[in-house]
């Protein structure tokens, strides 16, 4: 049984280890977070090949429309994603700079990687010091969620079922959210109660609440 007094992580909701009590969140959460703002970068800059459309095609051959056909509108849907995760890591940033007292970030050429490499190297004090890393998570998570699926639909996340977990407002209600399950992934994400899933518990829970 879980020890109730015993401090969780606040993204996966797990109990946390001796050695995690001063943080937010736990070791295996970080390195998660870590990963998603290593590969952000070149997966929103691949997503730039997706801006007209038919241009994936057209980086694997020749290309064969006639020259003087006039050029594919722009697909307004991919540049919204490219900008919203400019804007996304440029704010938490800001946020993070201001928590710290230093001086509004400033980019030199690249503004999203120069963002991400930045996060990238003051998580370590985020885990242990920010109220909303949690938030932050989801966030970054959603971002590279969502690039991922649209550069491998193979990989977008799939509807499953709702969440079993306990309801935050009303423990003796399930949750009901909407889960969804990116292949491959070895857990799963309730982004209405948070509450973090191994794959194959989910699985064997879902089928019990049928």
């Amino acid at each position: 049984m879980t020890d109730p007094s015993r401090p969780t992580c606040t993204i996966c909701h797990r109990p946390l280890w001796a050695d995690e009590w001063h943080r937010f969140a736990c070791r295996p959460c970080e390195r998660r977070i870590a990963d998603h703002l290593d590969h952000l970068p070149e997966l929103i800059h691949d997503l730039h090949g997706l801006l007209t459309p038919g241009s994936r095609r057209a980086l694997d051959g020749p290309i064969t429309r006639s020259s003087v056909e006039p050029p594919a509108p722009i697909r307004l849907d991919i540049l919204d994603r490219i900008t919203a995760a400019a804007a996304v890591l440029d704010t938490w940033l800001a946020d993070w700079h201001d928590h710290l007292q230093w001086p509004s970030p400033t980019y030199r050429t690249d503004p999203l990687a120069e963002a991400a490499a930045a996060l990238r190297t003051n998580l370590p004090w985020a885990v242990e010091q920010h109220l909303a890393i949690d938030d932050f998570a989801q966030e970054i998570a959603d971002l590279h969620s969502d690039a991922t699926g649209l550069l491998d639909p193979g990989k977008r996340a799939r509807r499953i079922g709702h969440c079993p977990a306990p309801a935050p407002d009303d423990p003796a209600q399930a949750c009901g959210a909407v889960l969804r399950y990116i292949p491959g992934a070895a857990t799963v994400t309730c982004r209405w109660c948070r509450t973090t899933w191994d794959a194959i518990d989910l699985g064997a829970a879902l089928a019990l609440a049928v």
